[in-house]
């Protein structure tokens, strides 16, 4: 059976879904935030600008997966929201992650879950403004662009991962010559999905997070 994936939205995120569902799972898409119970990992996509505090449905939906252990992946926006969501702040806007037209691509540096999954140095894609400036409390960087940018970042006691760049469109049916197959990231996130029911209860309750207001 396809482990559910939770996506909060309205838009239909089509490249995230066609991912999700080549990896395995099967995304729900909710623009009213009812049916994070049924679903064994939350999806937070790309999208516009942060600014301060999280929309409170966005919060809510972050902490029920948070508290429940179940797994979490952020892309672009949706790692920045993450970051917010743990106590961490955003620059506003930085030069030289966008492009006109289409993504930038464009070289890093990998360490810990990213370098485990695509190397120390994988090539990877990029549209947007807005990046991570202090760390939420209980995440670490663990990917950078050559300008010092943080990529990605996780929770070492929990399974939540965020990624700046757009593993969806260098990935499976949209993969890229020019950067590195993002496909692994979605197969581990499906694979925490796969295993949450049996081990994240146990798991979370040894080592529970903060939850910041």
């Amino acid at each position: 059976m396809r482990p559910k994936i939770f996506i909060l939205g309205v838009e239909k995120y089509r490249s995230y879904c066609d991912a999700l569902y080549e990896a395995g799972a099967a995304p729900l898409l909710s623009s009213d935030g009812v049916g994070p119970e049924v679903c064994s990992g939350l999806l937070l996509p790309g999208g516009g600008d942060i600014h301060g505090q999280l929309p409170a449905e966005e919060r809510r939906i972050i902490q029920f997966f948070v508290e429940a252990g179940r797994p979490v992946l952020g892309i672009c926006r949706g790692m920045q929201a993450l970051n917010v969501y743990f106590g961490g702040t955003l620059f506003p806007h930085i030069p030289g992650h966008q492009v006109p037209n289409g993504d930038m691509v464009h070289p890093t540096a990998a360490e810990g879950p990213v370098a485990n999954l695509l190397g120390t140095h994988p090539v990877v894609n990029s549209n947007h403004h807005q990046a991570v400036e202090r760390l939420g409390q209980g995440l670490a960087a663990c990917q950078w662009a050559e300008d010092g940018v943080v990529e990605a970042l996780y929770h070492p006691a929990l399974p939540i991962l965020g990624v700046q760049w757009h593993p969806e469109r260098q990935s499976f049916a949209r993969l890229r010559p020019d950067a590195v197959d993002a496909a692994p990231i979605f197969q581990q996130f499906i694979e925490q999905a796969q295993l949450n029911s049996h081990l994240s209860t146990v798991f979370y309750g040894k080592n529970k997070a903060k939850i910041t207001e």
